[in-house]
This record gives structure tokens, C-alpha cells and sequence, in this order.
């Protein structure tokens, strides 16, 4: 069974195995997402989850901690930290 992503600036609609990781889906789909350190300390993926914010995996302590240090509202994640349990749809927001 998989999932959709849709990556709504682009209009990309594409399935993936649950479980994925939003970089991974990203870069295989060729989605335009900005992938700088892929550790979570740069914020250059910086997504909104538009729809399905509770099919992603929860953030881990250092991912709410530099999202807080943006003040970003709970639907911001980072695309690098993601992980798709379920269909969503993703907008693109960078640093």
C-alpha cells in the first residue's frame, strides 16, 4: 500500500511506499525542495503540510526547537525530517 504526495507549487502528484522519508520521495520525483544539510540545523527544506499533517511522523526535539526558533505554527515541518505514513500534500516554503 502506498501514499500520495502532492507538492501543490508544482502540481506534483506522486506514490510512494509508506514509511518514506519526504526527502527521499522529493528527490525522486524531482520535486523543487531545496535540500541544504539534510540534519536539521539549516531550514532550507522548510515545508507547510497543507493536508495530512498527521500522517507525518512526529518531529524530533531538535526539529521543534529550530522551528520554534522561527516561529513557525505547528503545519511548518522540515522536508528532511519527514517521514510519509499516509497521503499529504506539501508547499514548499524554504528559509
Amino acid at each position: 500500500m502506498g501514499v500520495k504526495v502532492h507538492f501543490l507549487l508544482e502540481d506534483l502528484l506522486v506514490e510512494a511506499p509508506v514509511g518514506t522519508p519526504l526527502l527521499v520521495i522529493a528527490v525522486g520525483a524531482g520535486a523543487d525542495i531545496t535540500f541544504g544539510c539534510r540534519t536539521c540545523s539549516c531550514g532550507t527544506c522548510r515545508v507547510r503540510i497543507a493536508e495530512g499533517l498527521d500522517h507525518c511522523s512526529e518531529a524530533s526535539p531538535e526539529e521543534r526547537d529550530f522551528l520554534a526558533g522561527l516561529d513557525a505554527p505547528p503545519d511548518q515541518r522540515l522536508a528532511c525530517q519527514v517521514v510519509v505514513q499516509g497521503d499529504v500534500a506539501i508547499e514548499y516554503l524554504g528559509l
